[in-house]
């Protein structure tokens, strides 16, 4: 069957409005350019521990009517925030103090935020799921949208009557070209609206028990000297191995070839804040999001480029045959843009206004 509608990107917000798509019979077909789906959401080898994005929060609605929806409510668990937290100053000395925790309130998913797009990929039909997909070129058509897309190294074309961008603005406008161009002003704004935390690098340490809690540490820390500025606890609630992870505090464009050096670096600093039993990790994970073709570009590498969240002004283009989502395009209210509630909202409202339209015939 010919899809109704293309979906571009098979992160949470594709994935998300493919979910919706589903529910009301709309044939569609996920273009992912990666050779997994997720985007963003990502997870170390054991699955459990995420390199992407961990936490949601009270009031976010929309993610958390989605984990209701598939039956993960049981999954959640509050970010441990119990016990003392360190700071390392840049003359080696350590405080330790209560009430440090910067993440405490927040919420996570047991088992990581994998468990998230697991169950959304697993109600959605797979003959629809495409992944090492790369979409090159749009065109409007009296019909729709046609899209040139090479996957796997073969160039092929397919047509659809409505078309969900589900990307990073900046990734659309240094991957995707249009036919005719988009309006000056949107295309202009593609490049403006920073990717969230594109520019980090996560840094994972594996342990066999959470040592730290024993010593009444909550796992948070932060540090003057580095590499990692801010550090969590990322142990999962049951199960698998616990663990701390970090930020890299190191600027994106002096990381390529350090990935060794920066692994030995944040254990030994790990050790320096919480002991020598932090030395000995079971496994060591660095995901370096800057250097990711599928969410950074330069633009987001560079130190001088602001970081501050998107400006949501894209909706729809083309008579809206194109139609935008993904958590920089969501809004700036209630923690939205740029966070997992922004993919999930960004994502239902593509799927509604294209529901919309159909029943409006």
């Amino acid at each position: 069957m010919k899809p109704v509608v293309l979906i571009v990107g098979g992160g949470l917000s594709g994935l998300c409005a493919a979910y919706r798509l589903t529910l009301q019979g709309i044939p569609f077909r996920l273009l992912e350019a990666r050779d997994r789906l997720g985007g963003r959401i990502h997870s170390a080898p054991t699955g459990a521990l995420d390199l992407g994005p961990s936490w949601f929060w009270p009031g976010q609605r929309q993610i958390a009517s989605l984990i209701a929806e598939l039956g993960l409510e049981q999954s959640i668990y509050p970010q441990v925030s119990e016990g003392l937290s360190i700071m390392e100053y840049g003359d080696g000395s350590l405080q330790k103090s209560l009430g440090g925790a910067s993440m405490a309130g927040s919420n996570r998913i047991d088992g990581g935020m994998k468990q998230l797009i697991d169950s959304l990929v697993s109600v959605l039909p797979g003959d629809s799921l495409q992944i090492n997909s790369n979409v090159q070129h749009l065109v409007q058509t009296p019909e729709g949208v046609t899209v040139r897309v090479k996957q796997s190294g073969i160039e092929q074309e397919m047509q659809a009557a409505h078309l969900i961008l589900a990307l990073p603005p900046r990734v659309v406008a240094d991957s995707i070209t249009f036919e005719p161009g988009l309006p000056s002003k949107d295309r202009q704004l593609l490049a403006k609206i920073p990717t969230w935390m594109a520019a980090q690098a996560k840094f994972v340490a594996e342990y066999s028990e959470p040592f730290w809690q024993e010593q009444g540490l909550s796992g948070d820390g932060f540090s003057q000297l580095g590499p990692l500025t801010e550090i969590h606890d990322a142990s999962p609630r049951t199960g698998g191995n616990s663990a701390l992870f970090g930020f890299v505090g190191i600027p994106a464009e002096q990381r390529p070839g350090q990935e060794q050096a920066l692994k030995q670096a944040g254990v030994a600093q790990l050790a320096r804040m919480f002991g020598e039993a932090a030395s000995q990790p079971i496994a060591v994970h660095l995901k370096d999001w800057a250097f990711d073709a599928q969410t950074a570009t330069a633009l987001d590498r560079d130190p001088v480029v602001p970081r501050s969240h998107g400006r949501p002004t894209l909706m729809s283009e083309w008579d809206n045959r194109l139609i935008w989502a993904g958590s920089e395009t969501a809004g700036l209210t209630d923690h939205s843009n740029g966070y997992l509630e922004g993919a999930v909202e960004s994502g239902n409202r593509a799927a509604a206004l294209i529901i919309k339209l159909m029943s409006d015939g």
